[in-house]
């Protein structure tokens, strides 16, 4: 079965973005056999984005940044909502909270885009099929 992962980068190679500061992300495919390849760049909806910041200042929750995402939807999660899994550099609590309800992991690692997806798709498929995870971290 294919699925998605879903990467927040600002230069199109390297992990490097929050979870909370993307404003896009980089869409991977991997098919069956573990190969992987590009599919999209996905915008997070501007409108939206905006929408969800005004709902978190009017309670009172917001301090100024990007919404925190401990509202009832976050567009960020929406907008990856039929991803697999998610790499940021870093995801907040409330955030991790609302890919958690919708199925998504969540991985927060920097570094080199191509080097991210070969371990996280060695790792879906060792647990897709039942096999242990030891030695994943080392792999190159």
């Amino acid at each position: 079965m294919s699925y998605k992962i879903a990467i927040a980068s600002s230069d199109q190679a390297n992990i490097d973005l929050n979870f909370g500061s993307a404003v896009e992300f980089l869409i991977y495919e991997v098919s069956d056999d573990g190969a992987f390849g590009f599919l999209e760049q996905r915008a997070v909806s501007e409108t939206a984005l905006l929408g969800a910041v005004f709902a978190c200042q009017d309670k009172g929750e917001c301090k100024g940044g990007g919404c925190h995402g401990s509202g009832p939807s976050n567009p960020r999660v929406d907008s990856i909502a039929d991803c697999r899994c998610v790499l940021s550099k870093k995801t907040g609590t409330p955030i991790l909270k609302q890919l958690d309800k919708k199925a998504i992991s969540s991985f927060e690692i920097e570094g080199d885009i191509y080097e991210a997806l070969q371990k996280i798709t060695l790792y879906f498929h060792r647990v897709d099929h039942h096999q242990t995870l030891r030695g994943i971290a080392n792999v190159r």
